[in-house]
């Protein structure tokens, strides 16, 4: 669709819904999942509109995927960062696609901020626990009725997706040694209650004069172990020295079983990579450095079981 049409489509949509016919959507971002537009009431900005790429896609590392569901799921964690003190921006409106119009949408505040500022470790440690000590428990966020059948159900899918861009992998062999090996996660399954926002890289870290203004693109979020998170944050490399002091873990990080579930958490981010990066972005650099490292982690885990 041409960026007009779907511009055309996304102001009637808005304007149906508000009932204002003043407002315009003009293009500004886009990324892999969702456009990034900004909307306007004549001249005045009045916020960011996020709309999805598609409202269902069909993909080998999650399965369907119903970007309404996505949207009312990043509403829901919204609110409750917000009332749990951490800084994201104000959802101002929101629609599934036919309630009404043709599309799926989320309004929210503009966050300026400073391009490329580095992330403040110790204060980004400390929001990224605050955020942890929020325990969802209602639609659309709930835990996993099982947080390791969950883990290993969805590793399992992801990796035999990459499977197919990774001839270094013997899925027939190490699938079953990580299965063996993922049994570690069991032992996390009481802890699997906390607020994830699971994509928690430097673009997504409104930093402003050296201080964090908010928490974006909530996107993936999820009810599950922190140190899924921290995986994450790891594989970011954002993991560092004033990470650990801000975020105050009485988790050992060096720790032999934290080092292995640490791994087992990275694991299935990099095997989602490799396939995004050939199958919806094209990005050799990033399936070169997500293969590698997919190799490397799926060797140590299974090595060290």
């Amino acid at each position: 669709m041409r960026d007009d049409d779907r511009l055309g489509i996304l102001t009637g949509a808005v304007r149906q819904a508000l009932q204002r016919d003043s407002l315009r959507v003009a293009a500004w971002r886009s990324g892999v999942d969702f456009w990034a537009d900004m909307l306007f009431d004549g001249d005045a900005a009045i916020g960011v509109l996020r709309s999805p790429r598609h409202e269902r896609l069909d993909t080998q590392y999650d399965g369907v995927v119903d970007f309404g569901e996505v949207i009312e799921r990043e509403v829901a964690a919204l609110a409750e960062m917000a009332d749990g003190g951490v800084p994201v921006p104000r959802v101002l409106a929101w629609r599934r696609a036919g309630d009404p119009g043709p599309v799926s949408w989320v309004l929210q505040t503009h966050i300026p901020h400073d391009e490329g500022a580095t992330v403040p470790g110790a204060e980004f440690g400390r929001l990224t626990r605050r955020l942890h000590a929020i325990t969802p428990d209602t639609p659309p966020l709930r835990p996993p009725r099982s947080w390791s059948d969950f883990v290993w159900s969805r590793l399992r899918q992801r990796l035999e997706a990459a499977g197919r861009y990774c001839p270094d992998l013997d899925l027939d062999l190490d699938l079953a040694a990580l299965a063996r090996a993922a049994e570690v996660v069991r032992h996390r399954d009481s802890h699997a209650r906390s607020l994830l926002h699971m994509d928690l890289r430097a673009s997504n870290v409104c930093v402003r004069d050296g201080r964090i203004e908010a928490f974006i693109d909530t996107a993936n979020c999820l009810v599950g172990d922190p140190l899924m998170e921290l995986a994450r944050v790891r594989a970011y490399g954002l993991l560092d020295e004033a990470f650990v002091r801000g975020y105050g873990t009485d988790v050992d990080l060096d720790d032999q079983q934290t080092a292995r579930l640490l791994d087992i958490y990275e694991l299935d981010a990099t095997a989602l990579l490799v396939v995004v990066a050939v199958e919806e972005i094209d990005d050799p650099q990033l399936f070169a450095s997500q293969r590698a490292r997919t190799v490397t982690l799926a060797g140590s885990i299974v090595d060290a079981g």
